[in-house]
């Protein structure tokens, strides 16, 4: 964090000017000054939505490089999170191998701080949406003289928190204790040290509660399409960090309040059609740029996983045997959420036919070069609080065994797989719980790492994956913070194990 801020300065000056897009590269300025937020930046309603929008440009975008080398996988919210947390547990596997240095010491357990550039770059990535976001709540703050309506005001302060919240949430999840900045203020930031997860859940819990209150119930700014998010979308992330807190009651009555908005969002029953722009599942999607011609089409994942055009040749990234293992005979989501292709040569893995990842269908640019794309990136869906209910409902949340069954059987008729009965005991349904969750969240956004993290499952599950053997310890549960931020900041520790 701290080796950049500096330059966070001029880029979240872009950011704010709306003119995000030429800022390709944060570059050094002079002595930093005490706030980056202008008065001016946010004194029409146009140039605030503007101002918001950059945020999510470089929270999906990332750093482009202009080459198909920097397309994707440069932001924790541009497909890292999901390719390192698969990685990370027993989704996926790089067939590269040592090639890629970081993909390889994340899918067989040995990272080091010599060779975790690629999480280095999501705590980056991370960090960049907090300060853009900070830079937003200090910007509406500060314009006492504009003239922004009050609920325009509230509305994108709100939406900042969201975007702060959420950046948090995979911080901790990946990297345990990390640096809480809640302004844009070099002086106040410079060195400070790591904040205990517990402290930043709760400013996630008070911020999405504030995003909640405050952020319109539909769409508004993004003409309908859902790639800005809601009041929903801050109700669904209130509905996971409260499940990862242990709060089943509050857990379930969040995710209860999204399920029962049937108006705005039903579950697809063509699962060809869930990863899609206009899905009536999406909760909330980011829009990829239209100007990067890698990735006009195709999202990040879609692009780095789908071996190209024609679904033929090299797949960087496949599927385990024991995730392959995972589906019952007959479920829909193998058939129409994985692909399969003759990888020739690797080193990783096993040689000749292996399956990879598709539930976005686009990868490389295709035959609509120039048209709009037909889907966007998924980052919260709806099934996810079905799953949600169900754990908490399994755990003694409200509802209790019945109302578990009863949402887990939702998400499995969609795959085309037979009831539960109603008949399994209390670790039967979470066996159950954790299943559904490892059947339908494969290769979305980490869940599956944190899954075995938080329920404690880490250590018997992937230390018996051939992959990672010999299995050098549980200490990589979490990352190494990265090695040049301590170096420039005194005050910040190490995981231990590195």
């Amino acid at each position: 964090m701290q080796r950049y801020q500096r330059k966070l300065v001029i880029a979240s000056g872009c950011l704010l000017l709306g003119m995000l897009a030429a800022c390709k590269k944060l570059v050094t300025v002079p002595d930093p000054i005490n706030t980056i937020s202008t008065g001016q930046v946010f004194s029409s309603e146009k140039q605030a939505n503007s101002a918001m929008a950059g945020v999510y440009t470089r929270m999906i975008n990332g750093e482009s490089t202009g080459d198909a080398s920097g397309a994707g996988l440069t932001s924790f919210a541009a497909g890292l999170s999901t390719v390192l947390g698969s990685l990370s547990s027993d989704e996926l596997y790089n067939y590269r191998g040592t090639t890629e240095q970081s993909y390889y010491g994340l899918a067989t357990n040995k990272l080091t701080v010599y060779n975790s550039d690629r999480p280095w770059a999501m705590w980056e990535s991370a960090y960049i949406a907090i300060y853009g976001a900070n830079s937003i709540i200090e910007g509406i703050a500060d314009s006492k003289s504009s003239m922004l309506k009050d609920s325009v005001r509230t509305a994108l302060a709100g939406e900042a928190k969201f975007v702060r919240a959420f950046s948090y949430f995979y911080l901790v999840n990946f990297f345990g204790d990390v640096p809480l900045a809640m302004t844009v203020d070099f002086n106040q930031t410079a060195r400070l040290p790591r904040a205990p997860q517990q402290q930043v859940y709760q400013q996630m819990l008070q911020d999405l509660k504030d995003a909640a209150a405050s952020m319109p119930a539909d769409y508004p700014t993004a003409n309908g399409e859902r790639t800005r998010p809601n009041r929903f979308a801050a109700t669904a992330l209130l509905a996971r960090v409260y499940l990862y807190l242990g709060d089943y009651t509050n857990a379930a009555a969040a995710a209860t309040t999204v399920i029962n908005n049937s108006a705005d969002y039903t579950l697809e029953s063509d699962l060809n059609k869930v990863f899609l722009k206009g899905s009536r599942e999406a909760i909330w999607q980011l829009q990829q740029s239209l100007q990067d011609m890698y990735l006009r089409d195709a999202t990040p994942e879609g692009f780095a996983m789908i071996p190209n055009v024609l679904k033929v040749g090299i797949a960087s990234f496949c599927l385990t045997p024991s995730l392959l293992s995972a589906f019952e005979p007959g479920d829909q989501r193998l058939e129409k959420w994985t692909d399969s292709t003759d990888n020739a040569t690797g080193t990783v893995g096993q040689p000749g036919v292996t399956r990879y990842p598709l539930k976005y269908k686009v990868g490389s640019p295709n035959s609509s070069f120039g048209m709009p794309p037909a889907e966007y990136y998924m980052v919260l869906r709806l099934a996810e609080m079905y799953l949600v209910r169900a754990e908490a409902a399994a755990n003694g949340g409200p509802g209790g065994n019945a109302t578990a069954i009863a949402d887990l059987n939702t998400i499995r008729s969609r795959a085309g797989l037979p009831a539960l009965p109603a008949t399994l005991s209390k670790e039967q349904l979470l066996a159950a719980v954790a299943k559904e969750r490892q059947t339908e969240l494969f290769a979305e956004w980490g869940h599956r790492w944190f899954d075995l993290k938080r329920t404690k499952r880490m250590h018997d599950v992937l230390s018996a994956v051939p992959l990672k053997q010999p299995w050098l310890g549980d200490f990589q549960a979490l990352y190494p913070i990265p090695v040049p931020e301590i170096t420039v900041n005194h005050f910040l520790t190490q995981n231990p194990g590195y």
